[in-house]
């Protein structure tokens, strides 16, 4: 009975052994993970650090330029990095990439500025035809858009220098020359057009052809019809106030014509001179540098010779004062000669109206089509460019929405709406200039044409052989 009582003893003394082996193994166990734990903080540290490095190097805010939308002006001053319809395969490589580092989170603003500096159509140039393209015809001289200065109707001066010499008491077919030419004029200038102006000056018609009075004769040139529309009585009166006399002072005839036009000036005025003269130069003048002189002053008078039954010699020198008088040298010998060769004068005067009205036909018509054409071609390029243009945005936002940059999708909305707005505002500003501006171009063209054909009819009519 001892030996089993010391046997359960040994037993238990086994087991209570065993067990604080195993609870001695237990709260070694804690310990251990906390080593654990301490040898791997500094690796936590390190994660930490680099997330606050990862989160340093964040791209910033979009600073890109805000793109305007209202703002004509400054949506031509805008140019993108890539032409509409014109972009290569490399460029599209190229803008994939752009876009793929492009901003996330964007708004419909941010989106469209990025759009706006990739492909913004370049209508500067086109924009500035329209702009600058003056829609005012002009012609003869410059116009003020604020005044059509329709041109004037052209003012005819007409200075007849008559030779009073003694010779013209000669007689030829018909009766006596100085009878015959004082007829002829008084007709031609009773069928003037009104608002033709005629001056009448006789020279020669005081003395007589004697070397007595040769001085006197030569210093008689004096005008008998101040230059003014014709008045019949009038002219008639100062036809018959003198009658062939003396000597031929030709060139001072011309001289003092000079000054009698001196102040008919002008783009619409023209001033002609018609000597009538039976013979040459006898006062020692220069009537071939008289006339020369005053053809080319200012006055730019055309001096034409009516030769009135002149000899050889005589015609030689006229027609050199004709040449240099940058006009023409024409013989008559008789009544029937001397009153059609001024019938034909008078005839000239009416096709040369209605050159004069063709010509500005013509240039009304030519710069009315060059206006129309150039603001049509620049406002057709202005289109095409911002349509393109718009295409390419509308285009972009597949890709910016595929690479998830919109912030959502009441960005895109926002996005679109401005893309169709810029394309609407610039089309609508230039199409309502060029509209404007022709209808400028069009009121002027048909102004001017009707004034132009009026006048032609008037004068027309008023020189009609």
């Amino acid at each position: 009975m001892k030996n089993i009582k010391m046997n359960w003893l040994i037993i238990m003394l086994l087991f209570l052994a065993i067990l604080a082996g195993c609870s001695n193994e237990e709260a070694a166990a804690p310990e251990e993970q906390a080593d654990d734990t301490v040898q791997e903080q500094p690796e936590a540290e390190t994660a930490i650090e680099n997330r606050g490095d990862e989160e340093e190097e964040e791209p910033a805010e979009n600073d890109m330029p805000e793109a305007a939308v209202h703002n004509v002006e400054e949506m031509v001053k805008e140019k993108g990095k890539y032409i509409p319809n014109e972009i290569t395969e490399q460029q599209r490589e190229e803008l994939q990439r752009e876009l793929e580092v492009a901003p996330d989170g964007m708004t419909g603003e941010e989106a469209y500025s990025l759009a706006v500096s990739l492909f913004a159509a370049n209508i500067e140039e086109a924009a500035t035809i329209i702009n600058e393209t003056d829609p005012v015809i002009k012609i003869d001289s410059a116009t003020p858009e604020d005044e059509i200065d329709i041109p004037e109707s052209e003012t005819v001066n007409v200075a007849i220098l008559l030779d009073a010499s003694g010779s013209m008491a000669g007689e030829v077919s018909g009766g006596q020359k100085m009878e015959l030419a004082k007829s002829a004029i008084q007709k031609y200038a009773a069928d003037l057009p009104e608002g033709s102006n005629i001056m009448l000056r006789v020279y020669g018609h005081e003395g007589t052809g004697t070397d007595a009075d040769k001085a006197m004769s030569c210093a008689s040139n004096e005008v008998v019809y101040d230059l003014s529309g014709y008045n019949e009585q009038k002219f008639r009166a100062s036809l018959d106030q003198f009658a062939p006399a003396g000597w031929t002072p030709l060139a001072g005839a011309i001289e003092a014509a000079e000054a009698d036009l001196n102040e008919q000036k002008g783009e619409n005025v023209r001033n002609v001179v018609y000597v009538v003269s039976d013979g040459i130069e006898t006062c020692d003048g220069d009537p071939v540098a008289a006339a020369a002189s005053l053809s080319g002053s200012d006055i730019q008078a055309e001096v034409n010779i009516i030769g009135f039954d002149v000899d050889n010699e005589g015609q030689k020198q006229l027609e050199e004062v004709a040449k240099a008088g940058n006009g023409q040298y024409k013989s008559v010998y008789s009544e029937s000669e001397l009153n059609e060769y001024l019938k034909q004068e008078y005839s000239r005067l009416y096709w040369e109206w209605l050159a004069w009205s063709n010509d500005r036909i013509f240039d009304i018509l030519a710069q009315s089509n060059d206006i129309h054409f150039d603001m049509l071609a620049a406002n057709n390029d202005v289109s095409f460019l911002s349509l393109a243009s718009k295409n390419e945005m509308h285009a972009l936002h597949y890709d910016l929405k595929e690479l998830e940059k919109f912030k959502d999708e009441e960005a895109v909305d926002v996005y679109l709406d401005l893309i169709d707005t810029r394309y609407e505002t610039v089309r609508n500003h230039f199409r309502q200039e060029v509209d404007r501006k022709d209808t400028i171009r069009k009121e002027i063209k048909e102004k001017l044409e009707t004034e132009v054909r009026e006048t032609r009819e008037e004068k027309g009519e008023e020189y009609s052989p």
